[in-house]
């Protein structure tokens, strides 16, 4: 065989493997969303409150704040060290 010829079928080879996976990843992210809009629409809001209709809390400001002053005073007190 020609040389130019075995470089052809390797880049049509590899036109067609590229262009299969980027077909199948955009068919993939097209479903996805699909079904994260039904997931959406058929829940409404049971994702986001508890059974009795109250929304469910998000993460407590205090644990948050405790946090940053422990770490705060870990960083304070490394740098007091020298």
């Amino acid at each position: 065989m020609d040389v130019s010829n075995l470089l052809f079928d390797g880049v049509n080879l590899m036109l067609l493997g590229m262009g299969s996976v980027f077909l199948f990843l955009t068919v993939l992210v097209f479903t996805m969303s699909g079904v994260s809009r039904l997931v959406i629409a058929f829940s409404g809001d049971e994702l986001y409150s508890d059974p009795q209709g109250h929304p469910l809390p998000t993460e407590p400001e205090t644990e948050h704040e405790e946090v940053i002053a422990v770490i705060s005073a870990a960083i304070s007190r490394y740098r007091n060290k020298s």
